[in-house]
């Protein structure tokens, strides 16, 4: 058996996975970091052989990609029929005390985050408490005569499909959405207020991404539930699957012993300090989760199961409802679903995520019940670049056949 390249492989794995990371980069809590300077690059460092599946060399394969691209740490998974067929992570939690990662660490995954809130929808539409066709007024009748009327009529569908015509951001990091005197569910009230107050950007029915939208329809939800959005997610989905290494915002919030996001300030990654909250969690239901990898193969492998028309959690009737495309994105060949960037003829679905502090991107197989997962913690142009290198990388280690 030929050991084939880097390149020569890659011309070998699934091309769609080029276009998800193309038309989802840069879409999510933040806006492209590449006004801040940059760490430097070095792509001589990449190796020209990625080997092949299990054959112990992928943590290897990630440490060079990391130093190339000048990233505190780098984590990627690889999962097949339902397992984690490959797992390696490397580098630091924090850069400065070099405490390594590790495989069970948990990573804050960003927007990768918002199909688990249009699942958890679907949960509560299967159970009555809610319908993809309510409409805002209807969920919030207080904010009646309180918003722009063209708003009154938007959909939970229309927010979890991104075709509600509404911005893509509010001043995340104003201190009013960090007021701890406020519940979340009030703070989040209050964003939805003056969201709907602004003027559409976009006709509705066609795509504008909205992280705003998200989080309204996460009130919706939290409304008809009587519960938030973080106790949603734990009983209607993390816990209905067993999952438990997971949690919000910054991952040492909660655990000291965990990756640090870092930013690149004054020529040099900086950790941010533990408990310091780049982005409200008022903006949860848009994707301010931390988890696992392990934890997080069990959702993808789930999901991956509705993809490919069975049913669990949900109904095979809601993953179609959820896994549909609803317009089509700047890339003609894609669309969007209900939290996944999805190819029209839905054989590939995938979704980036960026924290400012973090990023990850997330891309999955029906056809071959297959998704790869991969994260950094740090968030500058050099973050995105590295994921792309280890998607090359991860679907080149995957390919079955060899030449």
């Amino acid at each position: 058996m030929t050991r084939l390249t880097r390149n020569s492989l890659f011309k070998l794995a699934n091309i769609t996975l080029i276009s998800f990371v193309l038309s989802a980069c840069g879409s999510d809590i933040t806006q492209a970091q590449s006004k801040r300077p940059q760490p430097p690059i070095d792509e001589t460092k990449l190796s020209q052989q990625v080997g092949t599946g299990q054959d112990g060399t992928l943590k290897q394969h990630l440490e060079n990609i990391r130093q190339a691209y000048n990233v505190p740490a780098i984590t990627a998974m690889t999962i097949k029929n339902g397992l984690v067929y490959e797992i390696a992570s490397t580098g630091y939690r924090d850069i400065k005390s070099q405490i390594l990662v590790s495989d069970n660490d948990r990573w804050e995954i960003g927007s990768v985050a918002k199909s688990m809130t249009a699942v958890l929808a679907a949960r509560l539409v299967e159970q009555g408490l809610i319908t993809f066709d309510s409409t805002i007024i209807e969920v919030l009748p207080e904010l009646k005569g309180q918003i722009r009327k063209e708003h009154e009529s938007v959909t939970l569908k229309h927010l979890l499909s991104m075709t509600s015509g509404l911005k893509k951001d509010i001043d995340i990091k104003h201190e009013r959405w960090f007021d701890t005197s406020k519940t979340m569910q009030t703070l989040r009230s209050m964003l939805a207020k003056e969201v709907l107050n602004t003027e559409a950007v976009q006709t509705r029915g066609l795509f504008k991404y909205s992280n705003v939208g998200y989080v309204i329809a996460g009130h919706m939800l939290e409304r008809v539930s009587n519960k938030t959005w973080e106790q949603l997610i734990n009983d209607e989905l993390f816990a209905q699957l067993g999952i438990i290494n997971y949690g919000f915002g910054e991952p040492t919030i909660e655990l000291s012993d965990q990756p640090k996001g870092h930013i690149y300030r004054d020529g040099e990654w900086q950790a941010i300090t533990a408990g310091t909250e780049n982005i409200s969690q008022v903006y949860g239901p848009a994707g301010t989760i931390n988890i696992s990898l392990p934890d997080l193969a069990v959702y993808f492998s789930t999901v991956l199961e509705g993809m490919r028309g069975g049913g669990n959690i949900i109904s095979r009737e809601s993953y179609k409802m959820l896994l549909s495309p609803y317009s089509r994105t700047d890339d003609l060949q894609a669309g969007y679903a209900m939290g996944w960037y999805v190819k029209l003829d839905k054989t590939a679905f995938g979704h980036t995520g960026a924290t400012e502090t973090f990023s990850a991107s997330s891309y999955l197989h029906p056809s071959e019940n297959s998704a790869y997962f991969i994260a950094v913690n740090g968030d500058t142009d050099n973050a995105p670049k590295a994921i792309f290198e280890a998607v090359k990388l991860l679907t080149s280690r995957n390919v079955t056949t060899q030449i």
